[in-house]
């Protein structure tokens, strides 16, 4: 069996994330640190601030090791916070750059209020997902891309999934949206 590697922000949803995959029969491994060796892997997890989560992936020693892990195609899975660091930067800490993968900004969301928390349906843009509802828990998020496979609306309608060869990254938190983030979760991990 495979073993996912978790890259360990100091952010709130590190357990519920151990939690998911511990229901799910995965083997995995916390990071402080980019130690890759027999990773098959890696998972991304973000829950706060922008600037605060790349401030921990520069600090650990992560920008480079991820930039690369994901040119070589490997697979990542990133959740929230950790999809908007995959951007080029966000307006939420204009001064802090993010790893630049995907071209474009993260913005405040034109929403009804912030942050948004609570429940939104997904809609896929790509074959192969089932639509569901999905646990939301931001204010930031990206308008649109090119890469984008599922939206929701909640007073605008923006991004909340990209996805590029094997990288995926969703702006909701699969691993607290019920049976069906659960389903979600457990396609998008390798075996």
């Amino acid at each position: 069996m495979s073993l996912i590697g978790i890259v360990q922000p100091d952010s709130g949803n590190i357990t519920s994330v151990c939690d998911a995959l511990e229901r799910l029969g995965r083997n995995f491994k916390l990071l402080r640190t980019p130690q890759l060796e027999g990773i098959d892997q890696l998972l991304l997890p973000g829950q706060g601030r922008f600037g605060a989560v790349m401030s921990y992936l520069r600090e650990n020693g992560w920008v480079e090791p991820l930039r690369e892990w994901i040119a070589a195609d490997k697979p990542i899975l990133c959740i929230c916070v950790g999809m908007q660091v995959l951007f080029e930067g966000s307006d939420e800490d204009p001064h802090e750059p993010g790893l630049g993968i995907f071209q474009g900004r993260v913005t405040r969301l034109d929403s009804p209020k912030h942050p948004m928390i609570g429940w939104s349906r997904v809609h896929w843009s790509k074959e192969g997902f089932r639509e569901g509802a999905a646990y939301f828990v931001n204010s930031y998020g990206v308008s649109d891309h090119p890469e984008t496979i599922a939206t929701t609306t909640y007073g605008a309608t923006y991004c909340v999934a990209v996805q590029r060869g094997n990288t995926a990254a969703f702006q909701f938190h699969p691993e607290k949206s019920g049976v069906w983030g659960k389903e979600l979760m457990d396609q998008c991990l390798i075996s």
